[in-house]
């Protein structure tokens, strides 16, 4: 445990750690700095009551059945997920959170390995990219342009597959991986797969940065955004 501490210390990310109740254990000087939150004010204290995530859509994330320790419990592994959250001054802030399981010598106890990361700047990307969708849906567009229900057209000079088209017109929905492979019918390893090479084609670093690259502001004639 000790090691594990001084390794998450060092790191440049947020860090966390939380125990099998759901309470923070460790939290590191980068989460200090970035979220406002001193050690003594969160050690003991749930995850869930500290963070209270939610996703890039607004919908709740954080709770005391929290669905990522869910996944992480049933042996998936690393998960990497977006959030929205707030500072302690209350300030909104976007997080890239990587997450694991960290076992301990003790059999069947383990911990959770949070580190996170600032991405307000790409979220606001991603926010330009809502509203583009938004405005192009607006009764104001002629109905040959208007897409009710539908989610953007990937421009043809992209390289993508179809199916990556298909895929990457549903994360401009903003519909999540788990949404995806539901939706197509596909495992989520083929989704994240296909995402990968979406993110590789486009040169992209993040999938926010890939719909910026897909769907710039201006890129319709048709469309303004509000300024």
């Amino acid at each position: 445990m000790k090691q594990l501490t001084t390794t998450l210390e060092r790191t440049a990310d947020g860090a966390m750690l939380v125990d099998q109740d759901g309470r923070i254990v460790f939290w590191n000087s980068a989460a200090e700095r970035l979220l406002g939150f001193k050690t003594s004010e969160v050690i003991g204290r749930p995850c869930c009551e500290v963070i209270h995530g939610e996703t890039l859509g607004g919908q709740p994330l954080c709770s005391p059945t929290c669905p990522i320790a869910s996944r992480i419990r049933s042996g998936c592994g690393v998960r990497q997920f977006d959030m929205q959250t707030r500072t302690k001054d209350g300030h909104p802030i976007w997080l890239n959170v990587s997450s694991l399981s960290v076992p301990s010598r003790k059999r069947g106890v383990f911990w959770i390995a949070h580190l996170f990361r600032n991405i307000n700047k790409q979220a606001k990307v991603y926010q330009l990219v809502q509203v583009l969708h938004t405005v192009l849906c607006a009764p104001s567009v002629p109905a040959v342009e208007r897409c009710p229900d539908a989610p953007p057209d990937v421009p043809a000079s992209l390289p993508l597959t179809e199916r990556e088209r298909e895929i990457l017109r549903l994360l401009a929905t903003g519909a999540t991986s788990a949404h995806i492979a539901d939706s197509l019918c596909l495992s989520s390893k083929t989704v994240r797969n296909h995402i990968q090479h979406i993110l590789e084609k486009l040169g992209a670093h993040n999938r926010l940065q890939a719909l910026a690259i897909a769907f710039p502001p201006g890129t319709h004639s048709s469309a303004s955004l509000p300024r």
